[in-house]
C-alpha cells in the first residue's frame, strides 16, 4: 500500500481546534462534511474554515459546566483545608480588583488547562496582545493557600467555579465556553459574534 496520511510533531496530537482537523486527510473517503465535523457538532455546519474554540472541548465544557455545583464546593473547601482564612479572601479580592482595574484583558488561568491554552489561543489569534496572564498553578489540585484564596474569591465575584476566567474592560466575560450568570457570553461566543477584536 500507498501512505494515505503521514504526520510528525513533537507534542500531543490531539482533536483541538488548536490545529487542523486530524481528519481532514480522509475527506476523499468519508466526504468533506464528516472530516470537517466528525463529532457532529451543530454549531459548526457551516464552516468554510477551521475556528478557534471548537473541537473536542467544546463538549468537554459542556459536560464539565455539569458538575459546577460540585466544583464550588470542592472550590471552598480546599481553600478552607488549606488554612485560608477570611483575611486570606480579602487580600485576594483586593489583589484581584486592582489586577483587573489596572489592565484591559485579563485571564486567570491554570498552566496545564487545555480550556485555558485554548482561550489564550483564542485571545491571540484574536489580535489580542496586551492582556495579563495569571496563571494560579499548574492545576486546581495543586493551588497553595494564597491561590485557592484566589479561586474562591472568583467564584465569589462571577459564580464561575472554573478556570480561565476573562475579564475585559474590568467586566467578566466568563471563561472560555461558559458565560455569567449575568450574561456573559463567554470567549468563543465573543469571537463567532465578532465581538472579539484586538
Amino acid at each position: 500500500g500507498e501512505i494515505l496520511y503521514e504526520y510528525r510533531h513533537r507534542g500531543v496530537l490531539t482533536y483541538s481546534e488548536t490545529m487542523a482537523r486530524p481528519l481532514s486527510f480522509l475527506s476523499p473517503y468519508i466526504g468533506e462534511k464528516v472530516a470537517r465535523n466528525p463529532l457532529g457538532l451543530p454549531d459548526n455546519e457551516s464552516l468554510k474554515q477551521n475556528q478557534r474554540g471548537r473541537g473536542a472541548l467544546k463538549p468537554a465544557g459542556k459536560f464539565m459546566s455539569l458538575l459546577k455545583p460540585l466544583f464550588a464546593i470542592e472550590n471552598k473547601l480546599q481553600a478552607r483545608i488549606l488554612g485560608a482564612d477570611e483575611s486570606d479572601f480579602q487580600t485576594a479580592r483586593t489583589e484581584i480588583e486592582e489586577t483587573i482595574s489596572s489592565n484591559h484583558v485579563v485571564i486567570y488561568t491554570y498552566g496545564l488547562s487545555p480550556f485555558s491554552s485554548e482561550a489564550i489561543a483564542l485571545l491571540e489569534s484574536a489580535g489580542c496582545t496586551d492582556y495579563k496572564k495569571v496563571q494560579l498553578g499548574l492545576e486546581w489540585f495543586l493551588l497553595g493557600k494564597e491561590e485557592s484564596a484566589k479561586r474562591a474569591e472568583l467564584l465569589n465575584m462571577s459564580g464561575q467555579s472554573s478556570l480561565p476566567h476573562v475579564f475585559i474592560g474590568g467586566k467578566h466575560v466568563g471563561g472560555l465556553f461558559s458565560g455569567t450568570e449575568g450574561g456573559g457570553p463567554g470567549l468563543a461566543a465573543l469571537q463567532e459574534s465578532g465581538e472579539l477584536a484586538g
